[in-house]
């Protein structure tokens, strides 16, 4: 089991999220990049892990909730794909 960091107020935010079949649970590695707090975490890019960052708890549960919001509406089960678009 890995140790999730602990700052007071912040939270850890990973990308692609805990819940996709690209998520960590998928193996890999975690790894940030400057200005993240995440200490003990090497920097690096690949298609194999996940990004992570420390972010406000308020933010992170916020999107918790949007992501479930999301999986209900569009009725994504457990092995859907779906696509995630920055704009």
């Amino acid at each position: 089991m890995r140790r999730r960091p602990s700052i007071t107020g912040l939270s850890c935010d990973e990308y692609p999220i805990a819940r996709s079949r690209e998520g960590l649970s998928s193996g890999g590695t975690r790894r940030t990049f400057d200005g993240c707090q995440m200490a003990n975490v090497s920097s690096g890019t690949g298609p194999i892990g996940v990004s992570v960052c420390m972010i406000t708890a308020t933010e992170n549960n916020a999107q918790d909730g949007l992501n479930t919001q999301f999986f209900r509406a569009e009725r994504v089960l457990d092995g859907d794909p779906f696509r995630v678009t920055v704009s």
